[in-house]
This record gives structure tokens, C-alpha cells and sequence, in this order.
């Protein structure tokens, strides 16, 4: 199983923008309890800074070049942006004392139970703004677009692991909060045009789009068929090793290779020991239960000894082939046993490096969730393409709530390979000795328990609306509001009719009947109103000798808007009317473009805006082609931190690799003797031990963005000073603003993940195209 190296700059920007999504949970800490605490936290607004010092590009200074490019070419650009924000993950371990466990076959056992808490908090706001002015006599712009948006992400879950004396895992609970909340806004306001000003188009569009999801209260039980080996596999892990654990009917890609492979299984059958056979050679039959009987003596299965594992796997080819060696319940040992109920399922006197596979007995829980979409778009301006102003100002609004409870299958699928290095590290707690490798930082149980119950909490109870649902319905909604629904179709007892309006000219209807008697006559009669009720057009049709019929025609219709057909199925010999079915269609009004938007695109067209545009790009070559980018460093990789004293993870660490020295550091993560600390490090800051306790009791207060976010530190008294002088109250720019706009004047933004992606793009077109030259 091949793993592959992210290289520095997917990691760095996979870490900073995907660090919220881990999750976490909090609980009063008794100080008497041993805990294994682990987290990080990043504040975006060292994200600039950051990866300055990880690409050597002085963002800013690129900002403002480009801006004074596009200045030098008569564009006048200002680029502004704020983003205040943290992201903060605790991990935090520890034992809670025994109870009694209700095993499956009734009995009880005593068992201890391992709490993992998980606390994430995540929550930014952002504001942008563009303002550009250019112009000749032929024709122009001054505009103004802004942004602004609001995320917010709190993930809490509680999970509680069940070991017996052997560190068997009989079983496992989950309790999980989440709320997720997301919110835009986009603006342009502004003017086109042209002839010298003569002719100009006013915007003034807006756009907001806001998505939250709430899990209010979730929970879940499972509970394995035969306690899982899992811990005892990952206590004989040693270094260079590496371990699968899967759990349930895992639909992987090797099942694609079942039938070539010839290992064949099916789960209601069982391989039962029917001695040797006349050759002598020990022989499983393949039966419907496990007392021998009803078998199929000729569906006999070769059972092959795996030594490494003790257990027998069922197979056909004879060929040592072990493709199923997961149906391992369904596998009887000369004894009657099968391996699941065989304590020694793996060797513990050998180090253990392979597969582990458990079955779940019952997986329940219930969940109790509120999900909300709105979306707002006003301001097109759909008069200038011949349309009724307003048509397409939309407005939508939807929420649901839905609980339940749920009793699913579960799977789980977990790899985890250990590096063969010994490294101390040092936290809170002081010093210990663990391997690296790559893996979950949570115990294998949470991390596949978390994604579970959160996947039934969002399919929700049956037929209950998830967000795709509100999202499709609300597209549906804005698609009438915008009059643009130009198909409808009914079904009825003994009909079934469709209209498909093209144009006024071409509304295709189309009409099927059936359930008819070959010696009756039959007529269906097509009649079509407006909205104002006046009839428009009408078609009939005659049916002799069928007992099925289906044909189209075409209608027209005086005028757009909603026409409404209604098909009328008849006896005509008793003049008696049969059935009904009505469709209903909107001739959408076909766009023509005003005088205006044509003068506009005409003056456009014979403007001097691409001459200005290729001396932008002309400047902004020459002065990008003095920056080179100095990267700090050449490679990275993410490692979880294993403790094989305690059989648990206890942090991670993200190391970073300089090939000019040809070494490893650590830029984030505890202090170890293997891995220095990284000479240029970027603004993460790793909490182990007790910080990690305290920084996890303090975020778990954290739960609206007001908490997450210091918006006294948010400041965009420049961004809205900018943008009000941009323009007055009647839309008109104020002379000059743009122009004479510069970063000294305190203007100059904090650059966002957008505009840092742009400008390294930027640079980087730059420096290939240099390059190409220099050729």
C-alpha cells in the first residue's frame, strides 16, 4: 500500500484551510485522572505573513505592483481585503473507571472505559473590495464589487471505548454536537458606458447565499459481535510495520478480482470439518448451518492454514490464495470453533503486521437536526435584455428540522504504518519515547464512529429533507420565480400528457391514453388558456380501433407568459367524458438587447480597452519579473505520534524538508531529539499536556462567532471608507477615488487565501513566461 509525499504547498494550504474540520469535546477534568491532551490552534491573520516566509514573495508588495500596472495603463485598481479568524483542535484521552458490559450472548463482563474527547472550533469573517475605473470616448466602467462572508464551524464529541482485562473491545459509544454556518454576500455597484458618457447603464446588483447545519444531539451504540482484537494487533505493532482494521462488508477494490482470483464465498454458507477425505487430505464442506446438514457436497471448500495467523481461510484454487480470509466467522476449526471466538485470533508471541476484521452486532442511536438555505439575488438588469424588470429577483428561504432514531449496518475501514525510528519528544507531561507513522491522531474506533453517526444524522429519517434537498428545492423555486419553467407533465387514470413550450409558435404537447376498447370511439380534445383565462387555442383528436394511442402537436400561443392546456379524453359514440389531465408552461419572453446594452457592446468593441489591457499585462511582466521566489522548503509530510507504552496515539506533528541542508524539522508539533524545530516557522501553535487541557476548556465556551472571531481586531474602516467615497448616492464615482488610491494611504489589504493563490499564480505566469524568453 504506496504512500505518497504532499508536496510543501498542497500540504501548507490543504492544513490551513482543512484544520477546522477536525473534530473535538471537553469535560470537566478531574485531577486525579491521567489525561493525554494534544491539539493546535492558527490565526489567519498571520496567513499573509506566513506564506511570505514560506515562499519568499512579499505579497503585498506584488499586490501593489499589480495595482500600479493597472494604474500605468490607465485602469484605475484598488484591491482591498480583511480576514480575522482562528481554528483551534484538541484531542484529549484518558480512562473513566469500569462497569459491567451487556456482551451478546447475555452475559456481562467488566470492562473500563477509554474517553476520547474531540474539540474543534473554527471562525472567520472576511471582507473584499474591488474598485476599477477605466474609460476613452468610446466607452468605460466605474465599479465597485464587494464581498463578505462568515464561517463558522463547532464540532464537539465525547466517545467512550469498552475493554475488558484482555483488552478486548467489546464495544463502543459516541455523543456528537455539531453546527456549521456559512454565509456570503457579493455586491457591484456602478455604470457602463459609452459615447463619451452619452449613454450609461447603472448596476446595482446584489447576492447573498447562507447554508447551516446543526446537529443538536446525536448518539450511538455499537456493539461488536465477538470483542475486537484491534488494540492487542496495535500493541504487537512494531516499527516498519503497518495494520488494516476493517469492520463490516468493506466494498473494496480487490472485490473487483473476485471471480479471477477464484475465491469464492457466500456468507450464508459455512465451511464445516468433515474429516479427511480419500486422499487423505483434511477437507471443509460448504453447508447452510453449522450442524453438517442440508451441505452441498459438491460446493466443498479447501480451508489453507495461515500459519502467522493460526486460522484457516476458505478457498477454492488451492493456490494459497487468502482474498476472504474476512469471512473468518463462517470458518469452523476441527473443534467446532470458529476464529472469531478463538482468543489466540493472532499471535501475540509474534509481532503482528496484517489485517484485523470485526463484525458489528448492532449499530443504534438518534440524532435530532435543523437544517436552513436562503438565497437572495436582486439588481440584474434584465429590462436592458428586453425583459420585465424584477423578473428574475429572487428571494428564498427554507427550513427543516428533523429527529430520529436509526438501526444501520456499520463499516469502518483504518490503516495505520509506523516508521522504524525511535524519537523522545518533550511536552507538558515531560518526556517520552514514540514511534511516527501515519495514521489517525484519534483511536481507530472514533474516527470511523464519528464519520458514521454523522452520515446518519445527515440522511436523516426516511423521506426527511437533507440540505441537497432544500438546495434542489429552492433551485426549483428560483427557476419559477424567474418564469423559466417552460415544461410540465401530468399523469391521470387513463392518461398521461406533457407541453414543452419553445417559443409562442412551438409548444410541443404531447398526449397518451390507454385502457381504451378497440370497438369504441374515442376523441381528446386540447384546449389552451393564458393566465388571464382567455382561450388561445384548441386541438382535437381522433382514436378508432386502439386500445393504446400516443401522439404530439404543436399549439400557439398570442402572447408570453403561462398558457395552461387541458387534454379531455371522451366516448364519442356516448358522448361521455373519461378523463382529464391539465399541464401548465411558461413562454418565456425571448431576449432582445436594448438600444442601450447594443451601444454599450458597440463601444466596447471599438474602444481602446485592448490596447490598455496589453499594456497591463506588459507592465505587470516587467515588474513581477524582479521577484524570484526563495522557497523555504522543498517537502512535508504529516505524521501521527504513537506511544507503544500506553498502545495510543498522543499528537502529531507536521515536518518540513530543506534540500539544500538535506534535513527534516519540525514546524509544528512537540520538541524532539530527531527533529529540530524548523528555522522559519509559520504562526501554528501546538498545545500537549496541560496547555492542551487549559487551551481545550477555553475554546469549549467558544460557540458563536463573536467568541471565535476578535472582531475588534477586524478592521475595515479603510475598506468602507474606500468604497463610500467610491461612490455617492446616486451611483456616480467620485473623481478620481480610485485613481489616487495608494497602499501608502493605509489602504493596503490583508491578502485572503483567494488573493494569495492569485498572486503566487501571478508571479509564478510571470516567471514561466521570463523563462520561456531567456530560451
Amino acid at each position: 500500500m504506496a504512500r505518497g509525499k504532499n508536496s510543501l504547498g498542497v500540504l501548507f494550504l490543504t492544513v490551513i484551510l482543512c484544520v477546522s474540520f477536525i473534530p473535538q469535546g471537553v469535560a470537566a477534568q478531574d485531577a486525579s485522572v491521567e489525561h493525554y491532551a494534544f491539539g493546535m490552534e492558527y490565526d489567519w491573520t498571520n496567513l499573509n505573513d506566513d506564506m511570505e516566509s514560506m515562499t519568499g514573495l512579499p505579497l503585498d508588495d506584488i499586490l501593489l505592483d499589480i495595482m500600479n500596472s493597472a494604474e500605468d495603463a490607465g485602469i484605475g485598481l484598488v484591491i482591498l481585503e480583511e480576514l480575522t479568524g482562528t481554528s483551534s483542535m484538541v484531542v484529549d484521552q484518558y480512562e473513566d473507571g469500569t462497569s459491567m458490559f451487556s456482551a451478546v450472548d447475555g452475559t456481562t463482563v467488566e470492562v473500563t472505559r477509554h474517553v476520547t474527547e474531540l474539540t474543534v472550533r473554527h471562525g472567520s469573517v472576511q471582507d473584499m473590495a474591488v474598485i476599477t475605473d477605466w474609460g476613452d470616448s468610446y466607452a468605460g466602467w466605474e465599479l465597485t464589487m464587494s464581498a463578505s462572508s462568515e464561517t463558522m464551524l463547532n464540532l464537539d464529541a465525547m466517545y467512550v471505548e469498552f475493554r475488558d482485562g484482555a483488552n478486548m473491545v467489546h464495544g463502543h459509544d459516541l455523543e456528537l454536537t455539531m453546527n456549521v454556518f456559512d454565509e456570503n454576500e457579493l455586491g457591484l455597484v456602478g455604470s457602463l458606458e459609452a459615447n463619451d458618457g452619452d449613454d450609461v447603464m447603472p448596476l446595482d446588483i446584489g447576492a447573498s447565499i447562507s447554508i447551516g447545519y446543526e446537529i443538536k444531539t446525536s448518539q450511538s451504540e455499537v456493539v461488536y459481535t465477538e470483542p475486537s482484537n484491534i488494540h492487542n494487533a496495535l500493541a504487537n505493532l512494531g516499527g516498519g510495520e503497518e495494520i488494516t482494521w476493517e469492520v463490516g462488508d468493506i466494498d473494496d477494490d480487490e472485490d473487483d478480482d473476485y471471480y479471477d482470483n477464484e475465491a469464492w464465498w457466500m456468507e450464508y454458507n459455512y465451511c464445516e470439518w468433515e474429516g479427511d477425505d480419500f486422499n487423505g487430505d483434511n477437507r471443509y464442506y460448504c453447508t447452510y448451518n453449522d450442524d453438517g446438514s442440508n451441505g452441498f457436497d459438491d460446493w466443498w471448500f479447501y480451508c489453507e492454514y495461515k500459519a502467522y495467523d493460526e486460522i484457516y481461510y476458505c478457498t477454492d484454487d488451492f493456490g494459497q490464495n487468502s482474498d476472504w480470509e474476512f469471512a473468518l466467522s463462517n470458518t469452523h476449526f476441527e473443534d467446532g470453533t470458529s476464529p472469531s471466538q478463538n482468543e489466540d485470533n493472532h499471535s501475540h508471541d509474534d509481532e503482528y503486521d496484517g489485517e484485523v476484521h470485526d463484525d458489528v452486532e448492532s449499530h443504534t442511536g438518534s440524532f435530532s437536526t435543523a437544517t436552513t438555505f436562503e438565497f437572495e439575488l436582486t439588481g440584474l438588469p434584465v429590462e436592458e435584455l428586453g425583459l420585465p424588470a424584477g423578473d428574475w429577483d429572487v428571494s428564498v428561504t427554507d427550513t427543516v428540522t428533523d429527529s430520529g432514531n436509526f438501526d444501520e449496518e456499520y463499516e469502518c475501514e483504518m490503516w495505520m504504518e509506523l516508521f522504524d525510528e525511535t524519537q523522545t519528544i518533550t511536552t507538558d507531561s515531560g518526556s517520552m519515547a514514540v514511534l511516527s507513522g501515519y495514521g489517525s491522531p484519534m483511536p481507530f474506533g472514533m474516527t470511523c464512529h464519528v464519520g458514521n453517526l454523522v452520515a446518519n444524522a445527515f440522511i436523516g429519517t426516511e423521506d426527511a429533507p437533507t440540505l441537497l434537498d432544500l438546495v434542489e428545492d429552492s433551485t426549483d423555486e428560483i427557476t419559477d420565480s424567474m418564469g423559466s419553467e417552460t415544461y410540465d407533465s401530468e399523469n391521470s387514470d387513463m392518461m398521461y400528457m406533457s407541453a414543452d413550450a419553445y417559443s409562442m409558435d412551438e409548444i410541443d404537447v404531447y398526449v397518451e391514453a390507454w385502457n381504451l376498447d378497440e370497438n369504441t370511439n374515442y376523441e381528446i380534445d386540447l384546449v389552451m388558456y393564458d393566465e388571464g383565462g382567455t382561450l388561445v387555442d384548441v386541438h382535437s383528436m381522433s382514436i378508432n380501433n386502439r386500445d393504446h394511442y400516443w401522439d404530439n402537436v404543436y399549439m400557439s400561443a398570442d402572447a408570453y407568459g403561462v398558457q395552461c392546456i387541458t387534454a379531455t379524453l371522451s366516448n364519442s359514440d356516448t358522448n361521455t367524458e373519461m378523463d382529464s389531465a391539465e399541464v401548465c408552461v411558461n413562454v418565456a419572453k425571448e431576449m432582445e438587447p436594448s438600444d442601450l446594452l447594443i451601444s454599450i457592446a458597440e463601444g466596447f468593441s471599438e474602444s481602446t480597452l485592448e490596447n490598455a489591457m496589453e499594456s497591463f499585462a506588459s507592465n505587470l511582466e516587467n515588474r513581477l519579473s524582479n521577484y524570484e521566489a526563495d522557497v523555504q522548503y522543498h517537502d512535508a509530510d504529516m505524521r501521527v505520534l504513537w506511544d507503544t507504552s500506553t498502545n495510543r496515539a498522543v499528537g502529531f506533528q507536521m515536518l518540513v524538508y530543506d534540500e539544500d541542508v538535506e534535513e527534516w524539522y519540525t514546524m509544528v508539533g512537540p520538541e524532539s531529539d530527531m527533529y529540530p524545530e524548523a528555522p522559519v516557522l509559520m504562526s501554528f501553535e501546538y498545545f500537549s499536556g496541560q496547555s492542551a487541557i487549559e487551551q481545550e476548556t477555553v475554546i469549549d465556551q467558544q460557540t458563536s462567532i463573536e467568541d471565535l472571531v476578535d472582531l475588534t481586531q477586524h478592521d475595515v474602516s479603510d475598506l468602507e471608507e474606500a468604497v463610500g467615497d467610491a461612490f455617492d448616492e446616486s451611483g456616480d464615482q467620485s473623481e478620481g477615488t480610485a485613481n489616487e488610491t495608494e497602499a501608502g494611504d493605509g489602504l493596503l489589504p490583508f491578502v485572503s487565501p483567494t488573493f494569495t493563490v492569485m498572486v503566487i499564480a501571478i508571479a509564478g505566469l510571470v516567471a514561466s513566461l521570463r523563462s520561456r524568453e531567456q530560451e
